[in-house]
């Protein structure tokens, strides 16, 4: 009897057995055949589940970030509050640093290699930030576009800075400094009251 495979489940283990290998040798160091190599599958089995490198990438990128939401959502979604549900959002980011950093490595590798190939950057991270947008402003409570831009721009700044400098000050640390700017905004604009 032929074995049943579960074909989203299967891509789904392929996708993050990827993010190991992108993080080890950079999206522009690999080709889809050493990509197969490293997944201990054929390249006819990885061009059936992605068409290209690219296409490969793109869905990794989608994938990752989405359940990263995800992750933050179920973190936040027991707290009542605004302040709250963003302090447990970034204990989460705390509690993931190290795989969120990678990401962020790997991230800022693909760009640079789609910008030197075709000068153009790629629509991917544009298209996921737009797909999780809502979700986050779901997850904060608040309809806020210029918050939730905010706050992405501050997480992706702080996991950069520990990057470079990872004695200097934790994320938690930081986490705190800004649930204190979000607290001061929320209550400047009388949003505060309402939210709690």
């Amino acid at each position: 009897m032929p074995k049943i495979v579960d074909h989203d489940q299967y891509r789904e283990e392929l996708l993050d057995q990827c993010f190991d290998l992108f993080a080890k040798k950079g999206y522009a160091a690999l080709t889809m055949r050493q990509i197969a190599q490293g997944l201990g599958v054929s390249t006819g089995t990885l061009y059936h589940y992605f068409p290209s490198k690219e296409g490969l990438f793109e869905q990794l990128v989608r994938e990752t970030t989405l359940r990263d939401i995800r992750g933050a959502i179920a973190a936040a979604s027991q707290q009542n509050c605004v302040l709250s549900r963003v302090a447990a959002a970034l204990e989460y980011v705390a509690q993931n640093e190290d795989f969120l950093k990678k990401q962020t490595l790997i991230w800022i590798e693909f760009y640079q290699h789609q910008h030197r190939e075709c000068g153009i950057p790629t629509e991917v991270f544009h298209r996921v930030w737009q797909e999780s947008e809502q979700q986050i402003a779901a997850l904060v409570g608040l309809d806020d576009p210029k918050l939730i831009g905010f706050l992405s721009c501050a997480i992706d700044g702080i996991l950069l800075h520990r990057i470079y400098e990872p004695q200097n000050c934790s994320f938690r640390d930081h986490a705190s400094m800004l649930v204190e700017m979000v607290k001061l905004y929320l209550r400047d604009r009388g949003k505060l009251i309402s939210a709690e």
